[in-house]
């Protein structure tokens, strides 16, 4: 039985899986000076959603003090500003990143994923719609419950007891589909993972071609 739940704090959502895999949305591991090449490869398989992809900020400018700063630390490691939807996530960033240099142990089984990248490639081909509006998020519930799921379920026992204000719909979607990449026997995205400058591991992790029914060759 799936549900959902809603914590304050990453160390909470850490805290309430005690063991097996993690899947996040949610960088792991930052640059320091050009863009992730995890980001390239993610938007060459989404033509049509390439921007739901967004840069990483370089580490200074996560952990700057003000949203000029933080543009600023970015502009000298990357040539260029964040923008302000990236300077209003740096906060769980930030704890992510504090988190797993914290704890070593950790790092083996929690790992990064992009849930447009795993609509795409369970449905054979990206979402057609943004997952903002409300027939896109209806496309996304659709391929859901093909994969055996009940969005909708989920959605109305949630929404009994937490403020549709505080959740967004597109974001409990988004989690389910990293619970459905877990049963999948996920694999990384790149043959080989790129390690920062503070031993955490840059990928994306992806449902096997088996369960996806896609050919990974490419």
């Amino acid at each position: 039985m799936v549900t959902a739940r809603v914590v304050e704090t990453f160390d909470a959502v850490v805290a309430s899986v005690s063991s097996g895999s993690l899947y996040v949305d949610m960088p792991i591991g930052l640059p320091e000076t050009e863009d992730r090449q995890v980001e390239r490869l993610a938007r060459q398989r989404l033509p049509g959603r390439a921007g739901s992809v967004f840069n990483v900020p370089a580490r200074s400018a996560v952990y700057a003090e003000s949203f000029q700063a933080a543009c600023d630390y970015n502009v000298r490691a990357q040539g260029k500003k964040i923008s302000l939807q990236s300077w209003y996530i740096c906060p769980k960033i930030k704890e992510v990143d504090q988190c797993l240099r914290a704890q070593p142990r950790l790092r083996p089984r929690i790992l990064e994923a992009h849930p447009e990248l795993l609509f795409a490639t369970f449905g054979g081909a990206p979402m057609q719609y943004s997952k903002k509006h409300s027939t896109g998020q209806v496309e996304r519930i659709h391929l859901l419950e093909r994969q055996g799921l009940t969005p909708r379920k989920v959605l109305a026992e949630l929404y009994q007891y937490t403020r549709k204000t505080l959740v967004q719909v597109d974001d409990v979607l988004d989690a389910m589909v990293l619970y459905l990449l877990g049963l999948s026997s996920p694999e990384p995205l790149m043959a080989e993972s790129i390690i920062d400058s503070f031993g955490l591991t840059v990928n994306y992790q992806m449902p096997t071609a088996r369960l996806a029914g896609l050919d990974r060759s490419d």
